[in-house]
């Protein structure tokens, strides 16, 4: 079984979100299950190779715009799960990613280069993840490639629309395009919505995001598309990938309490009980953020976007700045909107004692604030998954979310977690009271409560079997 895995960032070679994580350790599950797997992306000059070596494979050209473009094509093996990755370089439209002529033009460069067999190798199927790849199963259409398609959607809101000369650039007759009616008439491709209708199937990235999306409330205006998809829809949940993890935890973690092995022992050769090293790494990182320094204060932690459509930061905004702030410590990590990060930003300078705000994309600064914390904060409208929740039970620190998506699949309430139905700050403010009635005044139900996340497997093996089994059956005509 021969997979070409197709999205626009990779970890550790350039990362912007959640898919660059699971770019990185999907495709190794896969391969650990006897899977021929292979990565591509664009090869931006702002890559981070490290010391890899990469080799020229072939090169090719790919007429886009009236132009005939050379594009080179080398090979990397990834530093972390040794997946040969494959790097489509061209000067103009992939140095510098610029949405929409980056990605049409990635997308093209990919099908061509199976087209013409540049690599002597060809994929049974190519597994495309959101619209940066949504072009790919149109193009292997339009080539007459027998070659099947999965797309993965890892967020519907963000749909990657472009003017429908793109189309032109791309050589293809717009007046063929039978599926593209109410596209024509609007000027607009749908580069996500492209992928939904060409693919034999489509997968989201949690089984309850799968049926939220046939819904108006989530579909984000692409419902009816999903719904004639129906029976070729699935929902596969994400995992996080435990060794890389583990040895995250260990070089980022002043206290470890997690299991690392030996080999990943690099800051401290003692491990500690969950719950002497969740003290200390509070007290630790009490005083590197200049908060008040005590063990029996309450540390809540949100990590994430500052995206005011998805996220809930305007409901935990209300939330904090509601309550007695004395009683309680926050910990914010991310960046986005800048309104809401000066909003949150004053919030510091009224509470510098019970309120970090910490504006960046920090890895290591993470694991700290997992560690250090009692409960974390997911107040998300929507979530196709959520990785957050998963890394926080990995450290025992017990979610509070919005029950919605990934979060219900991934969250039991009241066993690993908190879960809240509606989505206001009244709602997430009743839960966190509760969950702290809970920390204070019942100590064996919350110790066994975070026995149960410590416990909770998020591991891919599980996901991969079910990639596996969908591969099988789009490649044996059985679905």
């Amino acid at each position: 079984m021969k997979v070409f895995f197709a999205s626009w960032e990779l970890d550790p070679f350039f990362k912007f979100g959640g898919l660059g994580d699971v770019a990185r350790s999907l495709p190794f599950a896969l391969k650990e299950e006897g899977v021929d797997i292979r990565n591509v992306l664009p090869f931006y000059q702002a890559l981070k190779l490290g010391r890899c070596k990469k080799s020229k494979v072939g090169k090719l050209t790919v007429e886009y715009d009236k132009v005939t473009e050379k594009v080179e094509v080398f090979c990397v093996l990834h530093p972390i799960n040794k997946v040969p990755v494959y790097l489509i370089r061209n000067k103009k439209y992939l140095s510098i990613p610029k949405a929409p002529d980056t990605f049409a033009f990635f997308c093209k460069a990919v099908v061509e280069m199976v087209y013409h067999n540049i690599l002597s190798w060809i994929p049974d199927i190519i597994h495309c993840n959101d619209h940066h790849t949504g072009l790919i199963p149109l193009l292997i259409r339009e080539r007459k490639i027998p070659i099947k398609t999965i797309m993965t959607i890892h967020n519907l809101s963000y749909q990657g629309k472009a003017s429908i000369d793109i189309l032109s650039k791309l050589g293809i007759d717009v007046k063929k395009c039978k599926v593209l009616g109410w596209e024509i008439e609007s000027k607009k491709v749908n580069f996500l919505m492209e992928g939904i209708i060409h693919a034999d199937l489509v997968t989201t990235v949690s089984p309850t995001y799968a049926k939220e999306i046939f819904q108006e409330e989530y579909g984000m205006g692409l419902e009816e598309i999903l719904r004639g998809k129906e029976g070729r829809v699935f929902g596969i949940l994400n995992g996080i990938d435990m060794l890389y993890n583990r040895s995250v935890s260990s070089s980022a973690v002043r206290y470890p309490y997690v299991q690392v092995g030996k080999e990943n022992r690099t800051v401290s050769s003692k491990i500690y009980s969950w719950e002497e090293g969740k003290k200390l790494n509070k007290l630790f990182l009490q005083k590197k953020l200049g908060l008040k320094i005590s063990a029996s204060i309450p540390f809540f932690s949100f990590i994430g976007r500052f995206d005011p459509q998805q996220k809930g930061i305007e409901i935990l905004h209300k939330m904090i700045r509601r309550i007695n702030l004395s009683k309680y410590e926050f910990v914010i990590l991310g960046k986005g909107s800048s309104e809401w990060e000066e909003r949150y930003q004053w919030l510091c300078k009224f509470y510098p004692k019970n309120v970090s705000c910490n504006f960046e994309f920090d890895n290591s600064l993470a694991h700290q604030i997992y560690a250090a914390s009692d409960f974390i904060l997911i107040p998300s409208k929507f979530e196709p998954c959520g990785l957050i929740q998963m890394f926080a039970m990995f450290y025992g620190t017990l979610p509070i979310a919005h029950k919605t998506g990934g979060l219900v699949d991934s969250i039991t309430d009241n066993v690993n977690g908190f879960l809240f139905e509606k989505h206001s700050s009244e709602s997430l403010e009743r839960t966190v009271k509760k969950a702290l009635n809970i920390w204070y005044d019942d100590r064996v139900y919350y110790k066994m409560m975070v026995e149960a996340a410590l416990v909770t497997n998020f591991s891919w093996e599980k996901s991969a079997g079910q990639y596996i089994d969908l591969y099988s059956k789009l490649i044996n005509n059985t679905l």
